[in-house]
């Protein structure tokens, strides 16, 4: 197997992407984005992502929505960027489920939408996300979102989160009063 620099890999995916491959507009413009085997040229990384959107390719999709979302190199477009993290979120995408769910319940220069941000966030909690684990366990604790205070659904969103290393998550759940049933089962 051949070993590529990123230049040799760049200049491979711009002829396939010339040629109308999806995956390879993708990573034309993944390296225009990060200026990988070319000078950093985000108008160019747009482009090359907006011709992988029309083909459907989904981390196209989602970094698209992240410079619109984040306003890089263009002005912040919040309502295109929930568009387009609602549509990769629909194919299972897990980023964008989780910054979907945080701009609809943030109300993030968009209409707040706490149901539809709860559903978000709890399918991103339960594919593993460990920052939405931390955002459904915070919200559990501190009854926050439309989500009624619940410490043992709060527990174990922040247990989740925790043991996948989330310091914030680590450091609520120490300050959370123990259940009782936690303290019993390790009785002998």
């Amino acid at each position: 197997m051949k070993t590529y620099t990123w230049k040799e890999a760049f200049e491979d995916a711009l002829a396939a992407a010339k040629r109308g491959s999806p995956r390879s507009q993708t990573f034309v413009g993944y390296c225009y984005d990060n200026g990988r085997a070319v000078p950093r040229d985000m108008k160019k990384a747009r482009g090359w992502y907006e011709k992988a959107v029309r083909n459907g390719q989904i981390d196209a999709i989602f970094n698209l929505a992240v410079i619109n979302d984040k306003g890089i190199g263009i002005r912040r477009n919040a309502p295109r960027a929930v568009r387009l993290y609602r549509q990769a979120a629909l194919r299972g995408d897990l980023k964008s489920q989780a910054n979907l769910a945080v701009m609809l319940l943030d109300g993030d220069s968009v209409k707040k939408n706490t149901a539809e941000g709860l559903r978000w966030l709890r399918r991103a909690a339960q594919r593993g996300d460990d920052k939405s684990q931390y955002n459904l366990g915070y919200a559990y604790a501190h009854g926050e979102d439309g989500v009624r205070r619940n410490d043992t659904l709060a527990q174990k969103w922040l247990s989740k989160a925790s043991e996948r290393g989330h310091a914030k998550a680590r450091r609520l759940l120490k300050s959370m009063p123990q259940k009782a049933a936690r303290s019993s089962s390790t009785k002998r």
